[in-house]
């Protein structure tokens, strides 16, 4: 059925419940609707033309409002309204959606029992049925949703989504709400200064930013954001940072999941001045950038076998254990570049938690970082050369094979040299030992005790030899203290 001028429009809304296969095709009207005579109105296979479809003050507690399988070509807005259900299932597509309460009175929000927007997940893969890629601009002001929040199965990556100031399930339905994002592409994201009370769940989402999204939009900003919301309950587990990501002043009340995350290889995450008051688990994540700073966990933070390319740790506080067990256990080569300070913090909390195998992987990493840190901007050539003797005899403690090399190499130098100025010094190469000599005389020479016997006859008696000998028996010594120190690195102390 065709409706093609405003006069059939208003009449039909005032009589029909149910609207199967209807045609609005008025083009460049806005459609208002203020009233609905029945308390279930159903849209089905229905085509929006118009310039937009505006449903405003609408006050009915038992109203149902389904659209199925609909196709929007035009802005559709709910502003001030009071309904049970709002339904949008199987969007073909739609160019906006605004709901939104009083812009003046934060007080006035509108209320929607249960709200809505979600495609049915098909169980194959044929080309019609694969998602509909939608462009649509969606925002949700000052709404109270007092039961569920469900948007699932939508793929908005060429749109942006814009959620402010909503309340998502209140005292009347504690332990029945619910607010889902499950399986969805959410592209430029602001989520700021809600209230979660219900249990939220992005699960299997994927978020990103595109700033070619926002032309001809008239809103812009830098980066996809939650900002000042307060979580009850929420699972953000198997989610996807493409671009970036920032929680900022976010607080989180109760359990919180960042589990079995697969971020790009692009991504960033950030988390600002953020406040878990309960149990954290990110564990088995990956994630290219992550960073952390000026956020408190007041719970257990577990972090256990996880993967992350850049962390950054900064004014973190722990007040419960934080498990950092199995921390890039297999991709050691990029935790070289981290910085001094979020190795420290992964070290004290691996300490706390008595995990004494990756507490020393990661002492290791702080003194290399420390050595680079003070190679680069040449803070002392003092602290330098300790560093650098202690990561070549056995890498901070956690190689013994590098102190037998570290013997071996520094006690055959000082041999030759040692041969060398004693043989300038008598101007004679007679005393240079045989081959089948040499072996044993360096032996002799490695040997710390062997003060009173030394390799050449007399060499003692001349300043460079003797000079060479005690440098020589100097390394040998620290070089076998190194050793020892590697091979009980898993003792009480591992120092």
């Amino acid at each position: 059925m065709k409706i093609n001028n405003l006069k059939d429009f208003d009449d039909a809304i005032s009589k029909e419940g149910i609207f199967n296969g209807f045609d609005f095709n008025i083009e460049n009207a806005d459609l208002k609707i203020f009233k609905f005579n029945s308390a279930w109105v159903s849209f089905n296979d229905c085509t929006f033309n118009c310039k937009a479809l505006s449903i405003n003050n609408i006050n009915q507690d038992d109203l149902v409002l389904e659209f199925n399988n609909c196709t929007f070509n035009c802005d559709v807005s709910f502003s001030n309204c009071k309904i049970d259900t709002l339904k949008f299932i199987n969007t073909k597509s739609i160019r906006s959606l605004k709901v939104n309460g009083n812009y003046t009175d934060f007080e006035k929000k509108s209320e929607i029992k249960s709200f809505w927007f979600s495609n049915t997940k098909e169980k194959d893969n044929s080309e019609e049925n694969k998602e509909k890629i939608l462009s649509t601009s969606f925002r949700f002001f000052n709404v109270l949703f007092k039961k569920y929040f469900e948007f699932n199965n939508i793929n908005n990556s060429n749109g942006i989504f814009n959620f402010n100031q909503n309340i998502v399930g209140d005292n009347e339905f504690k332990y029945t709400s619910s607010c889902v994002f499950h399986s969805s592409f959410l592209s430029n994201i602001r989520f700021s200064d809600n209230i979660f009370n219900a249990y939220t769940n992005f699960k299997n989402s994927t978020f990103s930013f595109n700033k070619d999204n926002f032309k001809n939009t008239g809103n812009h900003w830098n980066e996809s954001k939650f900002e000042r919301n307060e979580f009850n309950k929420v699972n953000f587990s198997k989610t996807n940072v493409i671009d970036y990501l920032e929680f900022d002043n976010c607080d989180f009340l109760r359990t919180t999941w960042f589990e079995e995350c697969v971020n790009s290889k692009m991504s960033r995450l950030k988390f600002v001045a953020c406040k878990f008051e309960k149990y954290v688990l990110f564990d088995g994540s990956f994630f290219n950038k992550l960073e952390i700073l000026h956020t408190k966990f007041m719970d257990k933070f577990s972090f256990q076998n996880v993967i992350v390319n850049k962390f950054k740790l900064h004014q973190i506080t722990f007040k419960e254990t934080a498990y950092f067990d199995d921390l890039n256990k297999n991709t050691n080569n990029v935790i070289e570049d981290w910085d001094v300070k979020t190795l420290r913090a992964i070290k004290r909390e691996l300490a706390n938690s008595q995990n004494q195998i990756d507490y020393l992987r990661f002492k290791a990493y702080e003194l290399n970082a420390y050595k680079k840190e003070i190679d680069k901007n040449k803070l002392s050539w003092k602290d330098s050369l300790i560093l650098y003797f202690n990561e070549s005899s056995n890498n901070f403690g956690l190689d013994w094979t590098k102190g037998i090399s570290f013997i071996f190499q520094w006690s055959f130098i000082f041999y030759l040299f040692y041969i060398i100025a004693y043989s300038a010094r008598v101007e004679s190469l007679d005393c240079l030992p045989k081959i089948e000599d040499f072996a044993s005389n360096y032996l002799k020479f490695t040997n710390p005790l062997s003060f009173l016997n030394p390799p050449l006859k007399q060499s003692e008696n001349y300043f460079l030899p003797i000079l060479f000998l005690i440098f020589g028996k100097i390394f040998v010594s620290y070089g076998i203290y190194q050793t020892i120190q590697a091979f009980r690195k898993f003792g009480v102390n591992g120092d």
